[in-house]
């Protein structure tokens, strides 16, 4: 079967994809987890680091003879630029993905899912993959080996996907942990 994959995804379809690449690790063991998208990560960390930064800072100019409050400020004034750093570089990669309007075709088979993106081709035999996951923006297709590449689409696919897969025992549906 074929599915002809839209070229624009929604951000946080893509911050799903990037969340569900760098828990690589965490998901083969245990695919069972809600995840959350990597933007929203970042987020947390850099306003975190602020509030920090922002309560420190009051404490040094309240009482600037105590120079371990200078540090401590210093030190969330550089996890806060860190941080911001780390919200545009997701932001980078994420308009990276989304917009390099190649054409897309998701092809499944009885041994193996593939991904056709413009001249290039990822195969993941069903052998291959620990499991395919379903999350709230995306299915992803894992495999087993940490080299290979992850395949993943959007969820609005999830019927045809499921209908077609014949290998149901690699199915996590996460979608209901939303």
């Amino acid at each position: 079967m074929e599915i002809v994959i839209d070229n624009a995804g929604s951000n946080k379809y893509y911050g799903e994809v990037l969340a569900v690449m760098s828990n690589y690790s965490k998901l083969v063991k245990d695919p069972k987890q809600r995840i959350r998208g990597i933007d929203s990560h970042a987020i947390i960390l850099t306003e975190i680091s602020f509030l920090f930064l922002t309560i420190f800072a009051f404490l040094y100019l309240s009482n600037q003879s105590n120079t371990i409050y200078l540090y401590v400020v210093i030190l969330f004034l550089i996890a806060f630029v860190l941080g911001i750093i780390y919200n545009v570089l997701i932001r980078r990669r994420i308009s990276k993905f989304k917009n390099n309007g190649l054409d897309k075709k998701l092809i499944i088979e009885d041994e193996y899912v593939e991904m056709l993106i413009g001249n290039e081709q990822f195969r993941l035999n069903f052998s291959e993959m620990s499991w395919i996951i379903v999350n709230k923006y995306s299915i992803t297709f894992l495999p087993k080996n940490e080299g290979s590449k992850i395949i993943a689409v959007e969820n609005k696919y999830k019927s045809q996907i499921m209908a077609t897969i014949k290998e149901k025992n690699l199915i996590v549906d996460n979608s209901c942990l939303y």
